[in-house]
């Protein structure tokens, strides 16, 4: 470990130092437009990153156009120094010899992006998030532009396993990605778990702890028992540097040695740069009440901005004449910006109604692989578990972009043997994770939107509960908030009837089917199995691809011709009016418990068509509303439990718009709201069978 670093001019030219100060003053400057527009009552909420611009300014300048930058709220000097061409910012202050300023003449103006990011933190129409997000929950993701910077969600720590894969995302490319934490967030399970991963797999993830003693009022001695924050960076096996977070110099030179690791194959780096506290949490909130006055006053005698900017006189960096023009210039952006602001708009009232998923027909962000219209023969049938694995096979051999994670896929081969002999093809794009489920889908996240297709496997459905932040906060709501594709596709390996027991049978499709952003498939064919997963992996939004186990390696079927398309359901048993009629409504395992109580129901004189959902979001309610007219009956059978289970959706849209040709009220068949019981006996008695159909149908026929 490095120690605490020292004041010291640093390697960095005269010329760069001034670069250094003239973004944290406009940071600065910004900061404190932003304090008194909210004191003024203009602006209701501020989270201030005063005191921080010594640590943030510095790495954001030492960024390259394929370096990723995400961010939390007190990192405004990394926004501004990545972001901003220096040459047209500081026109006239001597900034076109600098290496940035030639890595940075592609972005866009800098007036311009200044006023979008005064329209953002105003909730203005021309925000970057178009006034969906809040002040720096945005995205902005320009990489033909030189800029990758990806924002916050408010639980944080979550963002450190999606940098982790934003850093797997660039790092063919010489790419690194850099994301901030504040002390508190260090005590997060993503904390270890996205730090474990990039260790594992030496990517090159650059973490860097800003430490002002505080999580929002909590004091560190009520947060972590260790002496310093950086030496956990030994225990994941990552080189780990402490450094005075108040000097520009000192954190330039321990981010540089960071980056020459990280571009050099060595693998992470943890940083922890020691600043003060000098706001609270939020402008407002009352939390600085905390920091002992004495303490407070240390930190606002420290403050690293007239430190660095006396620092630079002192040593005729600069004159009196360049820094008045600096002045200036920094006024005049900061007043441009806000005054733009305020004179925007508020988003139009259809924002709010844009989809929270991505057209499958756009390519304005992602290519979509091909689907072979005729899959390579195969010798009599396959079954549902190879129609998985010849999905991924297929899907891999035509996009190189598509990647396969989870616990045990490679050399083993998965727990199912799912992934059988795609490792010995393609070991870069078949890893093994730790026992991380959280860290592994925010991983499959962050390399997700740098363009890759991560198809991440539960070792068993009921697993993916420890991921369900990163899907749900994270995953799902991209492209609502940003308007960017996330291609992730989690498979489940789900459901009982093999006496797998509470932990290892669950159904949790329903979990997912209420985060809107989701699309959630259940396939019950082998041909689905494959058609439905390779449509999946070629969709530009995330999926929840459930694959029931009990089907595994009971049924079989031939490899679909054509492409397959998300969100049709499928009528598999039409009623002939040869009897009284009546729908029956399935997906997964329970549409083979409903064929099999059509064919007894068929000797009894009741007429039963059969509905296979296939996908639960999107919904096909047009198939299932022109079945239930048909037979004016319905049934909805699945294998979850009935409390909160999808079956109570689709009753409740038959009984909205079908009402008017229901000659029996609406029916569900479920599993008790019971947790699943060890022995296959017990089992028996709770799930869904032809006979429990069958009784209910003849109800529904009597009706």
């Amino acid at each position: 470990m490095v120690e605490l670093g020292v004041r010291t001019v640093g390697a960095s030219s005269s010329l760069d130092r001034r670069l250094q100060l003239a973004l944290m003053l406009l940071s600065r400057k910004f900061d404190e437009r932003f304090e008194a527009l909210r004191l003024a009552g203009r602006l209701a909420k501020w989270y201030s990153a005063i005191g921080n611009e010594a640590t943030t300014v510095p790495i954001g300048l030492a960024l390259r156009s394929n370096d990723v930058l995400c961010t939390l709220h007190r990192d405004l000097g990394a926004i501004l120094a990545a972001y901003l061409d220096p040459v047209r910012a500081f026109p006239g202050l001597g900034f076109e010899s600098l290496d940035q300023a030639a890595d940075s003449a592609k972005r866009p103006e800098p007036q311009d992006l200044l006023r979008r990011l005064a329209c953002q933190l105003l909730g203005k129409g021309e925000g970057f998030s178009n006034g969906v997000e809040r002040s720096f929950h945005y995205g902005l993701l320009l990489p033909d532009q030189g800029i990758r910077h990806v924002g916050m969600i408010s639980h944080l720590g979550s963002m450190i396993p999606v940098a982790a894969g934003c850093a797997y995302g660039v790092k063919d490319r010489g790419g690194l990605a850099v994301n901030f934490i504040g002390d508190g967030g260090t005590s997060t399970g993503d904390f270890h778990e996205g730090l474990n991963h990039a260790a594992v797999w030496k990517l090159p993830l650059i973490l860097i702890i800003e430490n002002n003693r505080y999580a929002f009022s909590t004091p560190i001695d009520e947060q972590y028992a260790a002496e310093r924050l950086v030496d956990r960076a030994q225990g994941y096996g990552m080189a780990g540097e402490r450094v005075d977070g108040n000097d520009p110099d000192v954190v330039a030179a321990a981010f540089g040695r960071a980056a020459q690791r990280a571009r050099s194959g060595e693998g992470p780096t943890l940083i922890e740069a020691m600043v003060g506290r000098m706001r609270g949490h939020a402008e407002g909130d009352d939390s600085l009440k905390v920091v002992p006055k004495d303490e407070l006053q240390r930190y606002l005698d420290e403050d690293p901005v007239p430190d660095y900017d006396q620092r630079l006189v002192g040593e005729l960096a600069m004159d009196d004449e360049w820094r008045s023009r600096l002045l200036e210039r920094v006024k005049l952006l900061v007043e441009d910006a806000v005054d733009y602001g305020f004179d925007q708009a508020l988003p139009e009232p259809t924002v709010a109604r844009r989809e929270a998923l991505m057209p499958v027909s756009s390519t304005d962000f992602v290519r979509v692989p091909p689907f072979e219209a005729d899959p390579p023969d195969t010798e009599g049938h396959v079954n549902y578990v190879e129609g998985v694995q010849r999905a991924m096979e297929d899907a891999m051999e035509a996009d190189d972009s598509v990647i396969l994670m989870g616990q045990d896929i490679a050399a083993f081969e998965g727990a199912f043997r799912v992934t059988k002999g795609l490792h010995e093809r393609w070991p870069n794009r078949v890893r093994n994770t730790p026992i991380s489920e959280s860290g592994t889908l925010g991983l499959a996240a962050g390399a997700a939107l740098m363009g890759f297709r991560p198809v991440v496997e539960m070792q068993f459905a009921d697993f993916v509960s420890c991921g369900f932040n990163q899907i749900v906060n994270v995953i799902a709501k991209f492209y609502y908030r940003w308007q960017v594709p996330c291609p992730v596709v989690v498979r489940l390996p789900s459901g009982g009837g093999v006496g797998a027991g509470a932990y290892h049978s669950q159904n949790p499709e329903a979990w997912f089917t209420h985060v809107a952003g989701l699309k959630v498939v259940c396939p019950a064919t082998a041909e689905d199995a494959y058609g439905l997963l390779r449509a999946a992996i070629a969709d530009p939004n995330p999926v929840i691809f459930c694959e029931h186990k009990f089907l595994y390696r009971r049924i079989k079927g031939r490899l679909p011709r054509g492409p397959f398309e998300l969100g049709k359901a499928r009528v598999v048993r039409e009623a002939t009016s040869s009897g009284t009629p009546v729908t029956l409504v399935g997906y997964g395992s329970s549409t083979w418990v409903c064929l099999d109580a059509a064919q007894q129901l068929a000797s009894e004189g009741i007429d039963a068509e059969v509905v296979d959902l296939r996908t639960l979001v999107p919904f096909d309610q047009e198939t299932v509303l022109a079945s239930v007219k048909k037979t004016g009956r319905a049934l909805v059978v699945h294998e979850a439990q009935e409390t909160g289970g999808f079956g109570g959706e689709v009753a409740a849209r038959i009984a909205d718009e079908a009402f008017a040709w229901l000659d029996a009220p609406v029916k569900r068949l479920a599993y008790p709201d019971r947790p699943v019981p060890f022995v296959k006996s017990l089992e028996r008695e709770l799930l869904p069978n032809a006979e429990r159909v069958v009784a209910l149908a003849r109800e529904l026929a009597r009706y």
